[in-house]
């Protein structure tokens, strides 16, 4: 991972490229951007980074997504149940990994908050956000600055 003074996409892919090697055995692959990332219910995942530059880092995806990455972390099988706080659980502990990687990479100081998780109905913006996928799904990453 290279290191500068700001999370960048590349940055933060190669984070979770590690992670989801590493915690979930699945590999991250950027979504063709010819392609329509089509997204229904999801859950979204936010970690707030400070240090020289104040932000956050979200992740978004659909909710059948989010329950086979909490499936994938915990080692359970497809057809095993998971309770939806588990699911949030899991989502905001691979995006917490997945900010801890990237902290550790910034130079000077840097604080990491605790993740939040949360429902949602719409899918960020392809402007403001960069997608990779979960097997054939996409997975929308976001690194937000705070508003000046």
């Amino acid at each position: 991972m290279t290191i500068s003074s700001a999370p960048d996409q590349a940055l933060v892919l190669a984070a979770i490229e590690q992670v989801w090697g590493s915690m979930l055995f699945a590999s991250a692959e950027a979504w063709p951007a010819e392609r329509a990332a089509d997204f229904g219910s999801g859950v979204q995942a936010h970690i707030e980074l400070r240090g020289d530059w104040n932000g956050r880092l979200v992740l978004t995806c659909d909710s059948d997504v989010a329950t086979q990455i909490a499936g994938a972390m915990l080692g359970l099988g497809p057809d095993e149940e998971l309770p939806e706080l588990d699911v949030h659980d899991a989502v905001g502990e691979v995006l917490n990994v997945v900010g801890g990687s990237v902290k550790g990479a910034l130079i000077g100081t840097w604080a990491l908050g605790l993740p939040d998780v949360s429902e949602t109905s719409e899918a960020p913006s392809r402007d403001d956000s960069f997608v990779v996928s979960w097997g054939d799904a996409p997975v929308y990453v976001q690194i937000l600055p705070d508003a000046a």
